[in-house]
């Protein structure tokens, strides 16, 4: 059985590699990614317990899989008929 530190590091590659091809949120996927990361570097310090840090970064990798994902923000189009 892998270490949780060996974990966390796997689910932060396994979340960059989603962000990078695309299949999560572009908005919520490189926070993610970043809080993952965050906490593989507090594991590695020692200021946050491997276990714990684990099941907070499965926690945001699972949030982020289940949000769907949104298209793209357009410019809004103003009419010229709207009242300013």
């Amino acid at each position: 059985m892998p270490t949780p530190l060996l974990q966390l590091r796997a689910l932060r590659d396994i979340v960059e590699a989603e962000v990078f091809d695309q299949r999560v949120d572009a908005c919520l996927g490189p926070g993610v990614h970043r809080y993952v990361a965050a906490l593989v570097r507090l594991v590695e310090d020692g200021d946050r317990d491997p276990s714990i840090a684990l099941n907070e970064g499965l926690s945001a990798a699972g949030f982020l899989r289940v949000v769907p994902r949104l298209p793209p923000v357009r410019a809004r189009q103003w009419s010229p008929q709207c009242p300013a």
